[in-house]
C-alpha cells in the first residue's frame, strides 16, 4: 500500500518494442524528406541521415565492431555524433560519449575505466586524444574525423571508410534488456562514475515523457493548448476549435488523462514519423551538450517517439547571438538551454531586434533556475511556457517536470510531480519515510534506474537498495503535492548546531544588483566548527566591498545563514551544462 506522503505517478502499458534499427528504419520509411538535423546550412533529411549511418555501420562491422563491443566517441555538437551513436547503435555496440573538454588525463581515463575497443573522434582534439592514448598498455584502435583533410598517421579516415561500404539496413539485434549506453558523470565529485542504461529504461521513458507533457498542458490554464496541437498537428483552424472546446473544464480533464494513454499507444508504431511528415517534426533547438544526459536522451526517445527534428549550433562555444539568429532562421517550436545559457540569452542587448515568436517550450534542466529567471523568459518569449525537467543521469534521466505558464504561479525550488510510473520517497538518515513538508533524501522506484554503475557494484549496491535509487539530493513534497528540491546532500554546512544548503543563500545573493553569479561553502571555523564564505562573480563594471556585502546580508537571512567572509572573483570552474564546480571552489577557496 503506497505511503500517502509519497508521490507516484500513474504506470506504464508497454507495448511490443522495436530494435532501435527498426526504429531508425521507419523514420526513413515514413518521414523520408523529413529534415532530422539541421547545423548550420547543413539539413539532413530522415532518409540521408539513415542511409548515412548504414554505410558507416557497415564500415564499423568491416572492423569488427559487434554488439555489446564499447566505444568512446568524442565530437562537439554536430550531426556526426548522431550518426556515429545510431550506427553504433544499429550494430547493438555501446556508444559511451565523450565530454569534449576532456584533456589527456580525463581521456585516459574515461577509455581505460569503460574497456573501450575503439575509441571515434574529430581531429579538433586530436593533441589530448594522442597524449591520452599514448604508452596504454593495448593499443586502441581509432578512427579520426578530419575536417581538414588530414587524419593522423595510424588512425583510419572517418570519410574514407563510409565510402566504401553500402548503406544496407543491418539486422535488428537489441532488445530492452540490452546496453544502450554508458553515460559518464559529471564528476564533480570524485572520479566520474559509468552510468549504465538499457534500452528498456529509454523505452520507459518515451512512453511517459511526451504524453505525460501534453496530458499536464492539456490541464493547464495557463497554456494556449491549441497553439501547440496545430504546430504539430497543422489542419485549418485547429487552433481556434481546439481552444473553444478546451474552456470546458471537462474536456480538459479527459484530455489530460487520455493523452498519455493514447500517446504510449502509438510510441514506436509508423504513427509519430508520418505525424511529423505532415507538421515538419518537432523542431528542437538543443543547446545542451549531446555528450551530456540531459541533450543524449532525445537522440534516443526522439525516434522512440518518431518526430524529431534536432537542431545543433555550429560552434563549440555558446553564443547567444547565435542562438537567436538561429530561431529566427529555423523557427524552432522548442528551445533547450541550461540556467546559465538562459541567463546569457536574456541578458543580451540585442534580445529585442530577434524574432522568438515561434519558441512555444522554453526549457530547461541540469541545475536549478531561480524563479525570477523563468518570469523574464516568460516575458521574453511571450508564446512561451517554461517546461523544468528535473532528475539525474541514473534514472535516464528524467523523474519530474513542472509547467510554468503564469508568473503569478511560478515557486522556487519547485521542479513539479512525478512522471507516470515514477515513485519518489522522502526519508531520513535512518531511511524513515518524512511527512509532507519535512526535508530528506529523495528516493526514486522506476523502471527508469539504471542497471549499474560500470566495473563498481559497491557504489551500485550503495546507491540502489530493495529496488530504491538515493538520489543524493535532499527535498521534500509541499501542500500542492509538488517537489521542491533544497540542495545536494553532501552540500549541506554545518555551523554551530545548524544546517545551512548553500542553494538557499545563493538564490538571496543573487539578487544583489552586482552580483553576476556565486558560489557559498564553508571554510573552518573555530568557534561554529564551519562559517560561511561567499565566493562572488560582479557584473560588468561593478565594485564592492566585503563589509558592504555581508550588511546587505542582514535583513535577508537568518544571523547563521550570512556569510562571514566573501572573495571576489573573476570566474567560477563551471561544469559543461553551466553547474558551478562547488568542489574546486572549496579546494582553491575553503582555508579559513
Amino acid at each position: 500500500m503506497m505511503l500517502a506522503h509519497s508521490r507516484v505517478g500513474k504506470e506504464n502499458n508497454p507495448m511490443a518494442r522495436k530494435s532501435f534499427s527498426e526504429l531508425l528504419a521507419d523514420m526513413a520509411r515514413y518521414n523520408p524528406r523529413g529534415l532530422a538535423v539541421t547545423c548550420g546550412q547543413t539539413r539532413i533529411s530522415w532518409k540521408d541521415l539513415n542511409t548515412r549511418v548504414n554505410k558507416l555501420a557497415g564500415a564499423l562491422k568491416h572492423l569488427g565492431v559487434h554488439k555489446g563491443m564499447h566505444v568512446n566517441i568524442m565530437f562537439h555538437d554536430c550531426p556526426e555524433f548522431i550518426e556515429v551513436n545510431y550506427a553504433l547503435q544499429k550494430l547493438g555496440a555501446v556508444p559511451i560519449p565523450m565530454n569534449f573538454r576532456f584533456v589527456a588525463r580525463e581521456i585516459h581515463y574515461q577509455v581505460r575505466h569503460s574497456d573501450s575497443s575503439l575509441f571515434i573522434f574529430e581531429n579538433l582534439f586530436e593533441e589530448e586524444v594522442h597524449k591520452a592514448l599514448t604508452g596504454m598498455e593495448t593499443p586502441m584502435q581509432t578512427i579520426c574525423l578530419s575536417r581538414n583533410g588530414s587524419v593522423p598517421r595510424g588512425m583510419l579516415d572517418y570519410h574514407r571508410l563510409m565510402a566504401h561500404f553500402p548503406p544496407h539496413e543491418p539486422e535488428p539485434c537489441t532488445g530492452e534488456s540490452d546496453v544502450c549506453t554508458i553515460c559518464y558523470t559529471g564528476g564533480t565529485t570524485g572520479m566520474p562514475k559509468g552510468v549504465v542504461l538499457t534500452y528498456g529504461n529509454f523505452w520507459h521513458l518515451a512512453e511517459t515523457l511526451l504524453g505525460d507533457l501534453l496530458g499536464r498542458l492539456a490541464s493547464h490554464d495557463g497554456v494556449n493548448f491549441g497553439r501547440i496541437i496545430s504546430r504539430l498537428l497543422p489542419v485549418p483552424g485547429i487552433e481556434k476549435g481546439l481552444n473553444a472546446i478546451m474552456r470546458s473544464g471537462r474536456v480538459r480533464e479527459h484530455l489530460s488523462t487520455s493523452l498519455p494513454r493514447s500517446l504510449r499507444d502509438i510510441t514506436g508504431t509508423p504513427a509519430g514519423p508520418i505525424l511529423a511528415r505532415l507538421s515538419g517534426g518537432l523542431a528542437m533547438y538543443m543547446n545542451m551538450p549531446l555528450f551530456h544526459m540531459a541533450n543524449y536522451q532525445l537522440l534516443v526517445i526522439g525516434p522512440m517517439c518518431g518526430m524529431p527534428r534536432f537542431i545543433l549550433r555550429e560552434g563549440i562555444h555558446f553564443d547567444p547571438r547565435e542562438v537567436l539568429e538561429t530561431l529566427e532562421r529555423e523557427q524552432p517550436l522548442a528551445l533547450i538551454m541550461v540556467p546559465t545559457q538562459w541567463k546569457m540569452v536574456l541578458d543580451y542587448p540585442e534580445l529585442d531586434r530577434y524574432d522568438r515568436s515561434s519558441v512555444l517550450v522554453a526549457m530547461t534542466g541540469a541545475g536549478a533556475m531561480p524563479a525570477e529567471r523563468k518570469r523574464q523568459i516568460l516575458t521574453a518569449f511571450p508564446n512561451a511556457f517554461v517546461l523544468d525537467v528535473f532528475g539525474q543521469t541514473e534514472m535516464t534521466p528524467d523523474t519530474t517536470i513542472r509547467i510554468d505558464a503564469r508568473p503569478d504561479q511560478i515557486k522556487n525550488k519547485a521542479v513539479g510531480k512525478p512522471l507516470s510510473g515514477i515513485r519518489i520517497r522522502i526519508v531520513d538518515e535512518d531511511g524513515n519515510e518524512l511527512p509532507q513538508g519535512q526535508t530528506g533524501e529523495i528516493l526514486y522506484q522506476s523502471a527508469t534506474i539504471m542497471k549499474e554503475y560500470y566495473g563498481d557494484q559497491e557504489k551500485t549496491s550503495d546507491v540502489i537498495r530493495d529496488g530504491w535509487f538515493y538520489s543524493g539530493d535532499l527535498g521534500y513534497f509541499d501542500e500542492d503535492g509538488e517537489l521542491i528540491v533544497v540542495d545536494r546532500k553532501g552540500e549541506c554546512i554545518n555551523t554551530g548546531a545548524e544546517k545551512v544548503f548553500p542553494l538557499e543563500i545563493e538564490e538571496i545573493l543573487a539578487h544583489h544588483g552586482k552580483v553576476d553569479a556565486v558560489c557559498v561553502i564553508g571554510v573552518p571555523d573555530e568557534t561554529w566548527g564551519h562559517a560561511l564564505r561567499a565566493v562572488i562573480v560582479l557584473k560588468s563594471g561593478e565594485t564592492a566591498r566585503e563589509d558592504e556585502i555581508i550588511e546587505w546580508c542582514k535583513d535577508k537571512m537568518t544571523g547563521y545563514k550570512r556569510p562571514k567572509s566573501v572573495v571576489f572573483v573573476n570566474d567560477l570552474p563551471l561544469s559543461p551544462v553551466g553547474k558551478v564546480l562547488r568542489a574546486q571552489v572549496r579546494e582553491q577557496f575553503g582555508e579559513a
